[in-house]
């Protein structure tokens, strides 16, 4: 028989070859029990079920391709998933019941893109005990997907490209996405995302939020063409959406019929777009305040050339202040009910206002600054509507006034 004679350097491939493809699956029950896996290499697995209350699960792991999964039952769960120094890992949260907390924190310097984050959260109603989701991924092409159900959830997710080079993995695709959904009242959502200038390519953040009084933030900054979409279902919902970039698209839609509101308490839109080109904002506010002191609020903030901006507000009591600051800007501000209102300002040139206000107690401000600028207005139905137009050739006042309303990001969050 030939005797085979491996070389040390063949024994070593061998080892490794070994070491990165290892699996840890284990179950624990009861309280307080403690799961720590730690790998190191490529296509490992770590996989555990912990069933009981204020069990601690920690995962981390070095390398590409590998996989956590986590499955909690019970209330006063942590999950903590630590993937580091490779691209297209996967990490899977899985926790049911309340107060539960899930971080995912996945990519590190030029070398790790594709990672993949998901958190799925249940909880429970009527209750002041949420769950709580962060994820935080470094590089690009990276998805983030938290589904979270019950009340007083939290969901944060930080997305950070890096500059791309010639020998980047990612030079062509510096894509993240981040997709929330919450199902419950008095959720907060936040979804940051940071890269750098690529022509061509796009970052993505999608909230969805059904219930009542639940906050969505997103923050794009620092990269070309994103788009962001909060869709809100139900009553005085929060959005706020700043872009900082060139291309971006923002798009709020928050709808409700709940007759059960409190006077004063409609739906808050608030969209900034700075320092870009081609932005384009489109607010649709479909709240029904009973009061009409007042309903739904709008406000939309351009800096830039050729931006856009679409305002549709349904029943009463709704106001709009949409500001632009550029070129070739356009406005158009539908607003059906009564006792709606407007503050539309442009500085520039050639920009355009479209205006209709559809039944009666309808009030309007309109400020054009600049040369060149249209502004056309309609105001019907039940009479005492009122409307203020002015159009003056030189710089206007340069500030966004957002009276009788101040809105604000609420602190801590």
């Amino acid at each position: 028989m030939k005797k085979v004679v491996l070389s040390a350097a063949a024994l070593m491939i061998g080892a490794v070859a070994f070491a990165q493809q290892n699996t840890s699956t284990g179950t624990q029950t009861g309280s307080s029990n403690v799961g720590h896996a730690y790998q190191a290499g490529t296509m490992n697995n770590a996989d555990l079920t912990q069933n009981g209350t204020a069990n601690n699960s920690v995962s981390t792991q070095f390398g590409a391709s590998n996989l956590v999964k986590v499955d909690q039952v019970g209330e006063k769960n942590v999950s903590a998933a630590t993937q580091e120094g490779g691209s297209f890992n996967k990490a899977y949260v899985d926790q049911d019941d309340l107060g539960n907390k899930s971080t995912i924190i996945q990519g590190t310097g030029m070398a790790a893109v594709g990672n993949w984050a998901k958190v799925t959260q249940s909880g429970s109603s009527d209750v002041l005990t949420g769950n709580t989701a962060t994820v935080k991924q470094t590089y690009d092409q990276s998805k983030a997907d938290v589904m979270q159900t019950g009340d007083s959830n939290q969901a944060k997710v930080t997305q950070v490209g890096k500059p791309n080079q010639p020998s980047a993995p990612n030079a062509n695709f510096p894509r993240n996405e981040a997709d929330v959904d919450q199902t419950g009242t008095g959720n907060k959502a936040r979804v940051n995302q940071e890269s750098y200038a690529v022509a061509g390519v796009k970052n993505m953040a999608t909230i969805s939020t059904t219930g009542m009084d639940n906050l969505a933030i997103v923050e794009q900054i620092k990269t070309q063409g994103n788009k962001a979409t909060v869709l809100q279902d139900n009553n005085y919902a929060e959005a706020y959406v700043y872009q900082d970039s060139d291309d971006n698209t923002a798009k709020v839609t928050q709808t409700g019929d709940d007759v059960d509101l409190t006077s004063g308490s409609g739906d808050v839109a608030i969209v900034h777009q700075m320092g870009s080109t081609g932005n384009n904002a489109n607010v649709t506010q479909e709240s029904i305040d009973p009061y009409g002191d007042p309903g739904s609020y709008s406000e939309v903030l351009q800096d830039g050339s050729d931006n856009k901006a679409t305002v549709k507000q349904t029943t009463r009591g709704q106001e709009a202040f949409v500001h632009q600051f550029g070129d070739n800007n356009m406005v158009n501000v539908d607003q059906s009910g009564y006792s709606q209102y407007a503050d539309l300002y442009q500085e520039g040139s050639d920009h355009k206002i479209n205006l209709t206000q559809k039944w009666s107690q309808g009030s309007a401000i309109i400020s054009q600054f600049g040369n060149g600028h249209s502004a056309t207005y309609t105001q019907g139905g039940g009479g005492n509507n009122s409307i203020t137009t002015l159009q003056e050739n030189f710089a206007g006042q340069g500030s966004l006034d957002t009276t009788p309303e101040t809105q604000m990001t609420p602190s801590g969050y």
